[in-house]
């Protein structure tokens, strides 16, 4: 009676787990669509590992068995080599590749030479490992399902506008547009001047000469992108959102906050510009404005790698690669920053023509800078990479602030009605003083006679509505709470003292 042949796959799984699990754990902050080729490519390079073992050792189980284990070897690499990275044993940094690569080497070969002598002895280990394979790809596949179900499910709700309430009316006769600019991760003026030596004065004095006024103790209210629109947006804390803080569709949130129903409800139209952030891309604004990158496009332009690819290879063993700085792979690959940079400087563009769309208009803009890092501009704004936080911060800074400035002089230029331009950091970069952020506001007609130098953003649409609209929202106390990306929801209030 001849044998039931049984079915091997999990040398196959084991691969595909390695990409489909980093796009689980990073899918609240990308879209689906950028970890396409990162899975199919791992699926192609499973294809091969296993062909070319299977063709030197012409014995189906011992290939399978060994490409399992060279999985495990290339994938585990930049996992492993990211946990040591820095650590050291009786005074050897293990988190070195000089010494790390050669120890995984020999575990690899030593453990490969094992299986190879005793492959016989493991064909029961099979149906084990196809079993276990199947659940380790199956668990994040349903993650990434229902998150990707709640993301869709929310876009496609209707999100009535706020009527505007009897007896309120604007406090101005033309209703202004409303700039709401968030430059990531942008520090406050005594932060840069002590942590990084950067001297911000001048571009704080010609914002000032333009007409804004500059909230010189201003602080984020929370430490984290989502965490901080969520809250600006709605003119509230979290808890008044929802007490559960961990129950907070932030996405949602911010896509459809109160400040925007409210607006909606006085008539204004939504301007979103691509923010390659997805919860902060108004994809149901009125004006959604993009770069028209398709899907397939970006999924065949083999020579431009994306952020979700770079983190990628950098969890394998091709970190080697990476790290080394060989000017072959810049030859070959383009920098995969180039996408954030072009991205930005679109943005930026887009800002200085938004004027021209008819109005009354909210405008949000969402730019990763100066966050980005390593950081992606030089001075004059060319495209350069550094990974050195200063003079990087600084040669960044000089450019985003000229940008910054012509693209307000533009809006106020283009504008029939004096706007009103808020451009705030949703937090800073230090640990220490990451919740001190640079923060500027342009109310026109007399409007910054109520701003305030503690002026935080959760106060900030409360200000705007009180005096352009007629309404009464009282001012909350200005609170600045931490809490550590390990430890997301465990905040603790924070003042960092500031000096003029």
């Amino acid at each position: 009676m001849l044998k039931k042949k049984r079915r091997i796959f999990y040398p196959f799984l084991i691969g595909i787990y390695a990409a489909v699990e980093l796009v689980n754990v990073n899918i609240s902050q990308m879209e689906l669509s950028a970890g396409f080729r990162s899975v199919a490519v791992t699926v192609v390079f499973s294809l091969a590992s296993y062909a070319l073992f299977y063709w030197q050792i012409k014995s189906e189980h011992k290939a399978a068995l060994m490409s399992a284990w060279f999985m495990l070897f290339f994938f585990a690499y930049g996992h492993l080599y990211g946990a040591l990275e820095g650590k050291s044993v009786l005074g050897v940094v293990l988190g070195r590749h000089r010494f790390f690569f050669p120890f995984w080497l020999v575990v690899f070969a030593v453990g490969g030479w094992w299986i190879y002598k005793n492959a016989h002895r493991l064909e029961g280990l099979s149906k084990i490992l196809n079993v276990v394979s199947i659940l380790l790809l199956v668990i994040p596949l349903v993650q990434i399902g229902v998150f990707e179900w709640q993301r869709h499910a929310h876009d496609l709700t209707e999100h009535p506008s706020s009527p505007v309430q009897e007896g309120l009316t604007p406090a101005t006769s033309q209703l202004p547009d409303i700039y709401y600019i968030i430059l990531d991760g942008y520090p406050r003026q005594d932060v840069l001047l002590k942590y990084h030596h950067f001297d911000n004065s001048q571009f704080i004095q010609e914002m000032e000469t333009i007409g804004f006024f500059i909230p010189h103790c201003s602080q984020s209210n929370y430490a984290a992108t989502d965490l901080s629109l969520a809250s600006s947006l709605n003119m509230t804390y979290l808890e008044g959102i929802n007490p559960n803080v961990q129950q907070i569709n932030y996405p949602d949130s911010i896509i459809h906050s109160r400040t925007r129903q409210i607006l909606e409800g006085f008539g204004y139209k939504i301007v979103s510009i691509d923010s390659g952030i997805w919860f902060t891309v108004f994809n149901d604004a009125d004006y959604n404005i993009n770069q028209n990158r398709s899907v397939l496009g970006s999924f065949l332009d083999i020579k431009r790698l994306s952020e979700f690819e770079v983190v990628f290879l950098r969890t394998t063993l091709l970190r080697l690669v990476d790290e080394s700085k060989a000017a072959w792979l810049g030859s070959i690959l383009q920098n995969p920053r180039m996408e954030a940079y072009e991205r930005i400087l679109f943005e930026f563009d887009q800002i200085e023509s938004v004027p021209s769309l008819p109005g009354p208009k909210f405008v949000f803009v969402h730019i990763v800078a100066p966050h980005s890092f390593p950081f992606i501009f030089n001075a004059e704004g060319e495209f350069e990479v550094s990974s050195s936080i200063d003079p990087a911060l600084g040669n960044v800074l000089r450019y985003l602030n000229w940008r910054t400035l012509e693209a307000v002089r533009a809006i106020i230029a283009k504008s029939g009605n004096p706007p009103v331009i808020i451009i705030q950091g949703d937090h800073g970069i230090d640990t220490e003083a990451r919740l001190a952020i640079f923060n500027a506001i342009y109310f026109p007609n007399g409007g910054n006679e109520v701003l305030y130098p503690t002026l935080s953003p959760v106060n900030t649409f409360r200000l705007v509505f009180n005096t352009y609209f007629g309404r009464d929202f009282p001012l909350l106390p200005d609170i600045s709470y931490f809490s550590a990306y390990e430890d997301y929801y465990n905040f603790s209030e924070v003042t960092y003292p500031c000096t003029h």
